[in-house]
């Protein structure tokens, strides 16, 4: 596991990223129950007496997003003979009574899932500083809260890792050499997944003598297209409009870093015959009657960050760091090509797994490939 001591920004970034990869649904009643099926192991697990918790957002289970995949990772836990328990609240109001419900049911570790549960994260932690708390991308903003508690852990994510790989696929398989990506606001946390996209374009480049371009995203000045307004993360229609604009450019593959919005664009893309990439989750196993169109995704792997979350409280480190996903730790992925596997050509396949291991060793900086 990676741990940093950068804890910045828990937030406005964690409220992009957060909205970009989860699907809302009707408000769900409020429900407390513990993960099943729970294990029965042949010998008593040394987790066995330690209690973890999820506190999940008012989306839910069946979010096909961070919810859900916090939950797999709790389930991991509970494989591994931890005692269990997940919870949501009935709405957006509930998050205090929430997390305070599961404070009073015994848990030990109680990892927040969700932006809007940022402010509650922050006082519950330091209200009990006896007890373990995460939030799902964050990290402790220390100019604003003061020192990093040493009873929390921020779970962040190197999605400019994940996004360099897809970048570096998408200019290996573009046909007109132009990719386009796009993001929901211009918080830290999106700017960092589309400066792969750049960055992978850009090593594609070096290695082929090509001239690929990225529209939609300058690195090195930091501007770029985003979707803006009262709801960027859930605006199909406009995701499907910038998808447009840039095929009008003709780009024939586009990363949109956008939440629910992005589906607007993938679907764009795939009427005009042409690639989107995925963004947070592995986009082919949910948008399934499109995954013929969807190159593939970069992940943030939440179910890694929790596990991992939960092993170091329960193995005596409460926190005071982050959790920092990474290609190297698993925290972070680049999803299978599901569909288009045997339409991808080998080379191009080898090379994207080539500079997987380069960046997981350092041999390769993103940085490096920005200007």
């Amino acid at each position: 596991m990676q741990i940093s001591r950068r804890l910045v920004a828990l937030g406005v970034a964690s409220a992009a990223l957060f909205a970009a990869c989860s699907v809302a649904r009707s408000t769900p009643a409020v429900t407390e129950e513990p993960t099943q099926p729970q294990p029965q192991p042949t010998e008593r697990s040394a987790y066995a007496d330690y209690k973890a918790c999820i506190a999940l957002d008012s989306g839910g289970r069946g979010d096909q997003g961070f919810n859900d995949l916090a939950l797999k990772g709790l389930a991991d836990a509970a494989a591994l003979g931890f005692d269990t328990l997940s919870s949501e609240p009935a709405d957006a109001t509930g998050y205090d009574a929430n997390i305070q419900d599961l404070i009073d049911r015994g848990c030990r570790t109680v990892i927040t899932v969700g932006p809007d549960q940022t402010q509650v994260t922050i006082d519950a932690t330091l209200a009990n500083p006896d007890i373990s708390f995460a939030q799902v991308d964050a990290v402790w903003d220390e100019a604003a809260n003061g020192p990093v508690p040493d009873n929390f852990t921020g779970l962040d994510f190197r999605i400019d890792e994940a996004s360099t790989l897809a970048g570096y696929l998408a200019a290996g398989v573009s046909q007109s050499h132009i990719l386009a990506t796009f993001g929901g606001e211009p918080a830290p946390i999106v700017q960092r997944a589309m400066n792969g996209m750049v960055a992978g374009a850009n090593i594609y480049n070096a290695r082929h003598d090509a001239k690929v371009k990225v529209l939609g995203w300058d690195a090195a000045t930091e501007r770029g297209t985003f979707v803006g307004g009262d709801d960027p993360w859930d605006a199909p229609a406009q995701g499907q409009q910038l998808a447009e604009s840039f095929l009008a450019q003709d780009a024939d593959v586009v990363y949109p870093v956008a939440g629910v919005t992005g589906s607007g664009a993938i679907m764009a893309m795939a009427d005009a015959g042409k690639w989107a990439i995925g963004s947070g989750r592995d986009e082919a196993l949910v948008s399934t009657q499109l995954a013929t169109s969807i190159l593939t995704s970069a992940e943030k792997r939440v179910d890694v960050a929790v596990l991992a979350a939960l092993k170091k409280n329960a193995e005596g480190d409460m926190g005071g760091e982050d959790f920092v996903g990474t290609l190297a730790n698993g925290g972070v992925a680049l999803s299978p090509y599901h569909e288009l596997v045997e339409q991808i050509p080998a080379d191009l396949k080898d090379e994207v797994d080539q500079l997987r291991a380069e960046i997981e060793s350092g041999a390769v900086r993103i940085a490096d490939y920005l200007q």
